[in-house]
């Protein structure tokens, strides 16, 4: 079969034109054909960014990488058809672990791999995200009486770079002034809902408000900088009232990040910046809870986006300065009568994407 190397190729500036935005459920119908907008066009037009929970992730460190190897794995096949079906400029993967590694081998062998049938796609620049899931607590969260483990650590992770962000881009990304915002404790933030909960002593002293952590992504596109701003919350699957007092406060402190206030204090210990006036989008998995639905809509409405377009959890909300010319999602296939599924499968969730433009 003839390969394709999508995104690769460049139009000459007389042939391009604006597109207009089609329906958030718009499906694209091919590699080289997204929504009926010719692919090849899309970084010299407008930025596509794409978001998808991958839930690529092991039980522990570079055991994803084994999992990938041989380029059979069902599962890291899906999302690649998803993201070059899409062939976004940038791509969040959620709940994918940051592994140098395993994410060379996942670009390696199934994003841009001469040798199998999967339209290809070339991302150069990636940047994976670490921050405190993972990271042991000292305390005993899930008072079974022993101290340790996964159910003891920060965002339930086994591991530190366990079911985190990892970012995929055509662009450069400065890597130099990447800012993280992981280890902000909980009751440093400003109003907070921590009085919702039971929590106290120690354990509410030190945990971070962030499940995961928030990550500001610069990439260079058009000479101009844009932030990328990547991030995943609170899980379904915790104490539903920590839970939902946990997922308003990082959902504030995505808000108060790009304000640059006083309270919101980076990893590296320095006031955050914001970003000013420079353009921004917001990607990853943002409500993965149940019940958090007015507490999206009143973050989509402080941003001015509640029209922005998500799908089982995942968001893309770009900064109201950029020009919505089209979106849309790529479900994920039902596997064929005769695929054999491990027993245990999360599968990935639905590709979104955003094109957006000055």
């Amino acid at each position: 079969m003839r390969k394709i190397l999508v995104g690769a190729a460049g139009l000459s500036l007389g042939a391009l034109f604006v597109f207009p935005a089609v329906a958030a459920s718009a499906v694209p119908t091919g590699p080289t054909d997204v929504a009926g907008i010719p692919a090849q066009a899309l970084s010299q037009t407008s930025l596509r960014v794409a978001t998808i929970e991958a839930n690529l992730t092991a039980d522990a460190p570079g055991k994803l990488n084994e999992n990938l190897m041989g380029a059979n794995n069902q599962q890291a096949g899906h999302v690649a058809d998803s993201i070059a079906q899409a062939n976004a400029d940038v791509v969040v993967l959620t709940n994918m672990d940051a592994d140098q590694v395993a994410v060379d081998t996942f670009r390696d062998l199934y994003l841009n791999n001469t040798e199998d049938d999967r339209s290809d796609v070339d991302y150069q620049y990636s940047y994976l995200a670490v921050g405190s899931k993972g990271l042991q607590s000292g305390a005993d969260l899930n008072a079974d009486g022993v101290i340790g483990g996964a159910p003891d650590a920060w965002g339930q992770g086994s591991f530190e770079e366990q079911g985190s962000v990892v970012v995929l881009s055509k662009y450069p990304v400065d890597e130099e002034q990447v800012t993280a915002v992981s280890k902000l404790k909980w009751q440093d933030v400003a109003n907070n809902q921590l009085h919702h909960t039971k929590l106290d002593g120690v354990l509410a002293a030190s945990m971070p408000v962030m499940n995961t952590g928030l990550w500001d992504i610069p990439i260079e596109y058009r000479n101009q900088r844009v932030h990328v701003i990547a991030t995943q919350t609170e899980p379904e699957n915790q104490n539903q009232d920590v839970a939902a007092a946990r997922q308003s406060d990082e959902l504030k402190v995505i808000v108060d990040y790009l304000d640059g206030e006083d309270y919101v204090h980076i990893d590296e210990g320095r006031q955050a910046k914001g970003v000013r006036d420079e353009k921004f989008v917001v990607a990853g998995a943002l409500n993965l809870q149940a019940s958090g639905e007015p507490r999206i809509n009143h973050f989509l409405k402080g941003l001015g986006r509640e029209d922005a377009l998500n799908e089982s959890g995942s968001y893309l909300v770009p900064d109201t300065s950029w020009q919505i010319v089209g979106q849309g999602r790529i479900e994920q296939s039902e596997p064929p009568l005769d695929e054999v599924l491990p027993e245990i499968v999360e599968e990935p969730g639905s590709l979104i994407w955003t094109d957006i433009q000055f």
